[in-house]
């Protein structure tokens, strides 16, 4: 809890908005980092979904400012303590992280919509929505060599769980427009993520029906844990029965430590891990998804912050501590009420 909020700077904006800024820690200090948001975005939801809105002001006030030109949604809005513009990769095109973005935003406003139980806040800013939506139809269904927010990884082109980033986004904009009474529009971009969940399951799976990590990269395993929303929001893209067998399947490749991240290294993440297991349809395969977290945390030699990327042979810390992210761990706290609140919501 303490460590989530650290991290924030409350300020006003010139405008006159709330703007909540985050600071990217133990990276380069950049501040308002979407896929840090994102993740951390569960405590916030849970606790106040004004100061949600509020991560995100600063981000709109960039975008429809004129500082911020590309078609698709911004990594950072500077290095603390400067919002000036963004830092990340000096903005080459290849350090983007292109769907990444757009898919976050798409996400935290459609979870600000339905915690108020208004899309106002969306309804403001429904053009450069509509414009990041554009940009997921068009690259999201199987995107290029692209970075995502596990960026220490590197660039991974075909991502499958990159993907689902796209299809969510997608999602989130059918429920802000059918909660604004546009139903057509809601209709139309709720089609574009049935296709794009269709012809993922169509082209993600091994003959066992396990998923990958890249689409062209068969028998390999990852997390997938940016699908976590189509069961909180209860939206019904992907079934439940094919997120406890993917659950199941991650347990095979557990170490003493937890899940790894995906098949190309034994290091995790705390936030993704939690988010995974709050796929599951019981209490109890949830628990003995998130034990080994607790045991790394508990057992690990290395005497850090806490940190949410560590090794699960060793419980070491790899690198990564005291950052924003751990608020990811909030996401079954925020679960219960907010899934029945969404599904009142939607069945209006």
């Amino acid at each position: 809890y303490r460590q989530t909020i650290a991290a924030h700077k409350l300020i006003e904006t010139p405008q006159g908005n709330l703007a909540l800024l985050s600071k990217e820690c133990f990276s380069n200090g950049s501040i308002g980092t979407v896929d840090i948001t994102y993740p951390s975005s569960p405590f916030f939801l849970y606790y106040n979904p004004e100061l949600a809105k509020a991560l995100m002001n600063f981000i709109y006030e960039y975008c429809e400012g004129g500082g911020w030109e590309k078609d698709f949604a911004p990594h950072d809005v500077g290095q603390y303590p400067l919002v000036n513009g963004q830092v990340y990769g000096n903005n080459a095109l290849k350090y983007q992280m292109p769907v990444e973005e757009c898919g976050n935003m798409l996400v935290m406003d459609a979870n600000v919509a339905l915690a108020t139980g208004s899309a106002d806040f969306a309804a403001e800013h429904l053009e450069l929505l509509e414009g990041w939506c554009t940009y997921l139809i068009k690259y999201g269904a199987d995107p290029e060599d692209q970075l995502c927010t596990d960026d220490f990884a590197g660039h991974l082109a075909h991502n499958c769980n990159l993907s689902l980033k796209a299809v969510m986004g997608l999602q989130g904009m059918a429920i802000i427009t059918d909660m604004l009474g546009d139903g057509e529009k809601s209709a139309f971009y709720r089609g574009e993520a049935e296709k794009m969940a269709a012809n993922w399951m169509n082209t993600a799976l091994n003959a066992d029906g396990t998923s990958n990590l890249a689409f062209d990269q068969p028998n390999t395993y990852s997390m997938k844990y940016n699908m976590v929303w189509d069961k909180v929001w209860g939206t019904n893209l992907f079934t439940q029965e094919f997120m406890d067998a993917e659950i199941a399947d991650n347990m095979k490749h557990f170490n003493k430590y937890g899940m790894p991240l995906d098949s190309r290294a034994d290091y995790t993440k705390s936030d993704w891990l939690v988010w995974v297991a709050s796929m599951a349809s019981s209490k109890e395969v949830f628990e003995e998804y998130i034990a080994p977290l607790w045991k790394a945390y508990d057992e690990s030699s290395s005497r850090v912050p806490m940190t949410d990327w560590y090794d699960t042979v060793s419980g070491k810390t790899v690198s990564f501590q005291h950052r924003t992210v751990q608020g990811g761990l909030f996401i079954k706290l925020m679960e219960k009420d907010f899934t029945e609140k969404c599904r009142r919501i939607l069945k209006k």
